[in-house]
Formats: structure tokens, sequence, C-alpha cells
């Protein structure tokens, strides 16, 4: 079964350890992508502002640069898309398509000019935050919302070829999206709260609010947010999967592993073993669910926004 996924963490694991993206230790690379038939993967630009000390937007660039090295060495299996029609004509050659993400809106530092210049590179999905309160907005255990830049961020994105993701986000953050930002939410690697209360997962209210506003939610495998565990199985995973189900519907669901992103054993413990998901899916739900959710919700918010 075919599968999109919208959060990993590759890059910087590439970037840090001039790693290859053809093959690699990672939970992430061709091979594995290939085993699964994956049509596109959204790779993020990681950066915890934290480690940080030159100039963040510099440092994302240089990433950026390096991963399209990467693309460009494995031009035969994967290659760059900023569009849904460029994403077609990749389906169309076999390939697999790589969507850029940016996960910490504090990179663009304070600067509209640099968030414009990250859309024109390709980016393509923003984080408004990580783990920290920044220039944009809040995170996920706070009560605080969007920052007076954070809101024109969010009305600049309306015109630009970037959806906002709220994952990391804090619940005034989505509240005040509410009549700013006009485009559907994403969630890309998020999980339930009532399932497992960790403030990274979303509210009832948050699940509707990312639905009814046509996004999605990426199902996250790490099992801190699954259960509190060090060990992400599949049953966990579909627990929070059938909970959104129940809230959101079945046009909200999506995949968004967190791979190269999580600290924790795995039952589907690389992008080679989504099969092993797949399978246990096929149990309980039936093909059509299960194709919405591995690829084809993705494919409708590709082909309606961009």
């Amino acid at each position: 079964m075919a599968i999109i996924d919208f959060h990993c963490d590759t890059i910087a694991k590439l970037y840090e350890n001039k790693g290859s993206l053809r093959t690699n230790t990672y939970h992430v690379d061709l091979e594995k992508l290939k085993a699964s038939k994956y049509l596109a993967q959204w790779f993020a630009i990681f950066i915890d502002k934290e480690q940080v000390e030159s100039s963040l937007i510099e440092k994302a660039l240089e990433m950026l640069t390096y991963f399209k090295e990467q693309l460009t060495l494995c031009s035969d299996t994967i290659t760059l898309a900023t569009s849904y029609e460029a994403y077609e004509r990749i389906k169309k050659q076999q390939k697999i398509a790589a969507f850029l993400s940016l996960e910490e809106g504090q990179v663009i530092e304070g600067s509209l000019e640099n968030l414009i210049k990250l859309v024109e590179e390709g980016i393509r999905l923003m984080t408004l935050t990580w783990n920290y309160e920044n220039t944009l907005a809040a995170p996920h255990w706070s009560t605080k919302g969007l920052t007076s830049f954070g809101k024109e961020v969010a009305q600049l994105a309306n015109t630009l070829p970037l959806l906002l993701d709220i994952s990391h986000a804090s619940e005034g953050v989505l509240k005040d999206l509410q009549g700013l930002y006009h485009k559907p939410i994403v969630a890309s690697h998020s999980n339930a709260y009532a399932i497992y209360p960790h403030t990274r997962n979303l509210s009832d209210g948050a699940i509707r609010q990312v639905a009814e506003s046509g996004g999605v939610i990426g199902i996250n495998f790490y099992s801190v947010f699954l259960d509190g565990s060090m060990y992400s199985t599949i049953e966990a995973i579909e627990r929070h999967l059938n909970y959104i189900l129940k809230v959101g519907g079945e046009e909200v669901i999506a995949l968004g592993s967190d791979f190269d992103g999580i600290v924790c054993k795995n039952e589907v413990c690389h992008a080679g073993e989504m099969g092993k998901l797949t399978q246990s899916l096929s149990k309980k739900y039936s093909p059509r669910l299960i194709e919405k959710w591995t690829y084809q919700n993705a494919e409708r918010l590709l082909r309606e926004n961009f």
C-alpha cells in the first residue's frame, strides 16, 4: 500500500553527520522508502534554537543546500516537489516526491522576508514553534497564543504556497488562528490527548478544528506521546488513530511518523516496515479507509492547496 508521511527529521541527521540519503542507519533512507512504496515524504528542516549560537536562517539554508545536494545525487529515485503538479509528474515517473517543511518558526528571525525566501527555496509547511516560546507563538505547554508578529505570519501565509502546522503549538495558537488564517490547518505529527494526556497531543476541540479546516493530522509514532512508555507499538498507534477517526472523521487522518526525531524502541522500526502497520490496520478497516489514511488524504491536501 502506498505511503505519504508528513514528518521526519532525517535532514538534521544527514546534515550533522554528512550522511547519505540513499542508504544510512537512520529511520529513513531511499532503500527503506522504496521498500514501503512511499509516494512522498515530507522532510523537516529542524533547528533547536537553544542549541544554535549563529544565525538560524543561515543554518537552515545550509541544511537545505546539503539536502538538495543529496536529492541531486539520488535524482534517479527522488525529486523535490513544490506543487501538486510536480508531485503528479514525479509519481508518473515512479519516483518518490520530497516535500520540505520547517520545524521551528523562529528560524525566520522575525522577518517576513526570510519566510518568503524559505518558501522560494521550497518550504511548503511550517510549525509556528517547537518546544519553546518564540517571536511567533507559544508552545504546547503554554496557555499563550500567537504574538503580534505571529499573527502577521499567519496572515501572510494566506497569500503564500505555505500551510501552517500546529504540531508543538498551544491551544491558544489554535484559538488565535480562527478568523485570521483561512487555509487548512495541518498537525503534521500529533496524537489525541484523550487517549494519552501529553501536552503535545491534541484536544477534541483541536482535532475538530483541524478537520473542519480541511486539514490533516499525521499520527505520530513516538511512544512518549502514544502512552508514555519507551516502546512504540502498533496497538498504541491504532488507539490514537481510531479515536481521531471518531472525533474528526476519516478525512483528517494521515501519517506523521516523526522518524529520525523519536528516541524509543519501535514495533515499526523504520520507514521500510510500514507494511506492518497497514497489515494490522487491514484486520480492522477497509482498504478504502486505509488508502485514505496512508496517502489519499495527503494527496487531497496537496491537490487543493498547491
